[in-house]
């Protein structure tokens, strides 16, 4: 096999991207659906690219409205500011591989395995462990410490095995702060590197570090299409001495002769390799800006789309790039798409809360790879939601034609149709993205979702779209896509619960995974959704008539409080395809144990009761992809709780793996396997 022994990195694009600058929208042609247009144009000139980066941290630093509207008043403006689940490597046909989106796009994640070894990155540090997979057991093999800025841990691994290369991805900086909702906020992304090591695993059980690319910005995302590895970062530029929320006026003018007198060298992020000499990514000759009319209400942040050729002979850079904000990235195999949500919002506890009228601002750019072609901008309304690992969902590609689900609704409460899908293609002239279809229309205008209601599931498969809006029941809508300029609603089922993830089994299944809930009769508010939410659902849809999909099984793990690291992210997720049996695990903190409270008089009868931690696991099925039949297997208990005290270790972070008949699971930093399934729970 072919040994990658130097990382060589082809810094090809960096494109940045910018939210929304006001409320108003320009036409997009023949596009009747109310969206609009947000085409690039490149920087005429370093003196452009200099002048617009300037104007937006002046806006930023450089008078005191900064500071007070932020943290006083709590509101910004975000302008401040396919089908398959992952593709199966043919040279280990009896492994699982990560859950990807879409086949053929890899996507990083903490655990990865050649059907041999499992590599797995730590929590806590920044190291590597491998172990060998063996008949219920997985001894380590090795380790491999990395040396990271401020010594952060990584964000995930991506493996190539005939290549003998496993790469890693790394993000930190000075202000260390969960991501939640705080894209639209610069302090946040001050300050902050990327950083991706290249390992060679030639020797599994002696790995060595090969080389390392640091780029200036927070890693957004990433993807891998072949010997080509994406990463979208963000960098705010921060010139030395600014002071990020100036309290007095002497502040204010000091920001602004700081900013005035930054060279372009100063503001643009750059990046280095194995720790030499720093390089900029790009310069205006490269560089796109946005076509609004106020410049100065923009976002100062530049969010850089790099790609790494991960067999190139030299690290040659070549970038292009945006000024602006960015929060999700999707990437079919053909095209790269960079979204962000514009117009107002506030943040409260880490959670973005929209308000008047958000738009989607999504920039296309086509993929051969470390070519990227830019192919128009759409401006479109609603916002794609609050979880981040569910963003991408909203979008998907088939054809060459986007679809996307938005939400119009606010935090707490919504209008009549509080979900809209828009089919988004390339204009005739192949110079912009146009609006080609919407739902509901004036032709077909029953909603997408009731009065109330959010949206949780989104998944695109084919010519078909499922989404899942819920306040007391789950509304799950198959949606119709055989021609994108007129999708209808094929159907409507409602059933208990909710999905936050929904998965294809084979052609005929589509199973939601949630919670299941009981309607709040009393004061219709629960849990802040009309209903009591309760254990894990998992639900197997019938869905071989689209015009009448019903459940045709139902399983519900565990009691109120039981969580799965599914709803967390979809890389829980573990399955394996062998004949017509789909093997599946997810981590499961079980919650089932009775417990005591002192000081409210709560009945275990009562909907709102809270279980106690029973133990954590992994949860295992089989289903038959020919007739829906569920056969459970003996969960593994990674820990449990026998004293029956109210303590959970549940770890959205958990992962396994399938070799074979063998399953090893990732519970926190240790692998579990079949030896420790439980007969009797």
């Amino acid at each position: 096999m072919k040994t990658v022994i130097s990382l060589s990195i082809s810094l090809t694009i960096s494109i940045l991207l910018v939210a929304c600058g006001s409320s108003e929208s320009t036409s997009n042609g023949g596009n009747n659906f109310g969206g609009g247009s947000l085409k690039l144009k490149l920087a005429a000139s370093d003196a452009d690219l200099e002048s617009q980066i300037k104007a937006s941290l002046l806006n930023s630093y450089g008078s005191l409205n900064h500071y007070y509207s932020e943290y006083e008043s709590g509101e910004t403006a975000a302008d401040t500011a396919t089908d398959t689940a992952g593709a199966t490597d043919p040279s280990s046909p009896d492994s699982s591989t990560t859950n990807t989106q879409e086949s053929g796009v890899d996507e990083a994640d903490r655990l990865k395995t050649d059907g041999t070894y499992l590599y797995v990155s730590a929590l806590e540090e920044p190291s590597i462990s491998i172990y060998k997979a063996e008949t219920g057991a997985a001894p380590l093999v090795a380790t491999q410490a990395l040396s990271t800025l401020n010594n952060a841990p990584l964000s995930g691994l991506y493996l190539r095995e005939s290549e003998n290369q496993l790469l890693t991805i790394s993000g930190d900086g000075q202000n260390a702060y969960a991501f939640d909702d705080m894209w639209f906020t610069p302090y946040y992304w001050q300050n902050r590197t990327t950083e991706v090591f290249n390992l060679d695993i030639s020797n599994p059980e002696a790995p060595t570090q090969q080389a390392k690319l640091s780029i200036d910005g927070q890693l957004i995302s990433s993807r891998r299409i072949g010997s080509y590895l994406y990463l979208a970062t963000r960098h705010t530029p921060m010139p030395d001495g600014v002071i990020a929320y100036p309290y007095s006026e002497e502040e204010v003018s000091a920001n602004r002769s700081i900013i005035d007198e930054a060279t372009l060298s100063d503001l643009l992020p750059s990046y280095q390799i194995n720790g030499g000499d720093k390089q900029t990514l790009f310069d205006s000759g490269d560089c796109f800006l946005t076509d609004y009319n106020n410049v100065s209400h923009q976002q100062s942040s530049i969010i850089s789309v790099v790609a790494i050729n991960l067999d190139a002979a030299s690290p040659e850079p070549e970038a292009k790039c945006f000024v602006g904000d960015a929060e999700t990235l999707y990437v079919s195999t053909s095209a790269l798409y960079l979204a962000t949500t514009g117009y107002q919002y506030s943040t409260s506890n880490g959670i973005s809360v929209y308000s008047g009228a958000p738009t989607t601002e999504i920039h296309k750019f086509a993929l051969d790879g470390s070519d990227a072609a830019y192919k128009g901008s759409a401006s479109l309304p609603g916002h794609l939601g609050w979880q981040q690992d569910l963003k991408p969902f909203r979008m998907s590609e088939y054809n060459d034609i986007l679809r996307v689900i938005t939400y119009t609704g606010a935090q707490e409460s919504s209008i009549d149709s509080p979900a809209h899908l828009y089919t988004v293609a390339e204009n005739a002239s192949g110079d912009d993205l146009e609006i080609i279809g919407e739902l509901p229309n004036e032709n077909r205008p029953d909603p997408l979702g009731k009065v109330g209601e959010q949206i949780y599931a989104t998944r695109f498969i084919g010519e078909k779209g499922y989404l899942v809006t819920f306040r007391m029941t789950d509304p799950l809508y198959i949606i119709d896509l055989s021609d994108p300029a007129d999708p209808f609603i094929a159907s409507e089922l409602e059933i208990d619960g909710y999905s936050d993830y929904l998965h294809p089994v084979g052609e005929n299944y589509l199973l939601g995974i949630g919670k299941d809930a009981i309607a709040d009769t009393q004061s219709d508010t629960g849990d802040g959704r009309g209903a009591w939410y309760q254990g894990v659902k998992l639900s197997l849809i019938d869905i071989s008539n689209p015009q009448a999909p019903f459940e045709k099984e139902t399983i519900i793990i565990g009691k109120r409080s039981t969580e799965t690291a599914v709803s967390q992210s979809h890389h829980a997720l573990t399955t394996l395809q062998t004949g017509t049996t789909l093997k599946m695990a997810l981590p499961i903190s079980l919650h089932d144990t009775v417990q005591t409270y002192d000081y409210y008089d709560y009945d275990e009868s009562d909907p709102w009761y809270y279980y106690s931690w029973t133990r954590d696991e992994l949860y295992r099925l089989n289903i038959d992809t020919s007739t829906g039949d569920i056969s459970v297997l003996p969960s593994i208990v990674a820990e449990s709780n026998d004293s029956g005290t109210n303590y959970s270790t549940y770890a959205g972070s958990d992962r396994s793996v399938m070799i074979g008949d063998e399953v090893y699971y990732l519970h926190k930093d240790e692998i579990k396997t079949t030896a420790d399934i439980v007969s009797e729970q």
